[in-house]
């Protein structure tokens, strides 16, 4: 016998309990505080490697 789990979309809900206003809007582009971050980990993952020889 299986049994059946039964849920309700999340979408549904959210459409019930909250009007679009009230939603957070979507952006475009990444804010310049996250691109900062973003380099100075890439640049912290890149010091990780050694410097390719010249053998």
């Amino acid at each position: 016998m299986t049994d059946r789990i039964t849920h309700s979309c999340v979408c549904e809900v959210l459409m019930t309990a909250h009007a679009p206003a009230e939603r957070v809007a979507a952006t475009l582009a990444p804010s310049t505080d996250l691109l900062d971050r973003a380099l100075a980990g890439w640049e912290r993952f890149l010091s990780t490697f050694e410097a390719a020889s010249d053998e």
